[in-house]
């Protein structure tokens, strides 16, 4: 059994004060694929790191294909510490392919609850699943989106509306 685990030197790295040395840390992150890390890139990327550490970090987030890595994008949305950064793990979920599909009902909620820019990266990650969730799951989002739908914003309708096409 391959048991993985956080590499103590690398994690404090990922914290250091020198730039380099983060951005090195973040690279060592990528080439092992460890996904135990994802929550200390989260953390790093909550503590409004330098432009390029940022950047990095976004780029990392944006190519990881363990599948197994779900879990943390799914706990780090609907975990309020990670507010300020919610946009920017919603735009690494759409750009790395993985499948958030059972999660719908998250992705829903939050095209109804958040700000524009948010609510529209949460919309892109449903129009980008490849697969749809069960009936289940599609008949509950369903249900959720037409009970919102007289208390949302015009462009909030027409995400919706989207959706609802979609899983027709």
């Amino acid at each position: 059994m391959n048991t993985e685990k956080i590499d103590e030197q690398v994690k404090k790295n990922l914290f250091s004060a020198k730039t380099d040395i983060v951005i090195s840390a973040i690279e060592s992150v990528k080439v092992k694929g460890n996904k135990l890390y994802i929550p200390l890139l989260f953390d790093l990327l909550n503590s409004s790191p330098e432009h390029e550490i940022e950047t990095e970090i976004k780029n990392l987030l944006g190519t990881i294909k363990d599948k197994t890595a779900v879990n943390s994008f799914m706990r780090a949305i609907e975990d309020d510490k990670y507010k300020g950064i919610r946009k920017a793990i919603l735009t690494a979920c759409w750009q790395n392919g993985l499948d958030f599909s059972t999660f719908l009902p998250v992705f829903v909620d939050l095209v109804i609850h958040e700000e524009w820019e948010t609510a529209f990266e949460a919309f892109t990650v449903i129009d980008n699943f490849e697969f749809l969730p069960g009936a289940e799951i599609i008949d509950f989002s369903i249900t959720k989106i037409k009970t919102a739908m007289p208390n949302v914003s015009n462009q909030q309708k027409y995400f919706l509306n989207e959706i609802l096409v979609k899983l027709k």
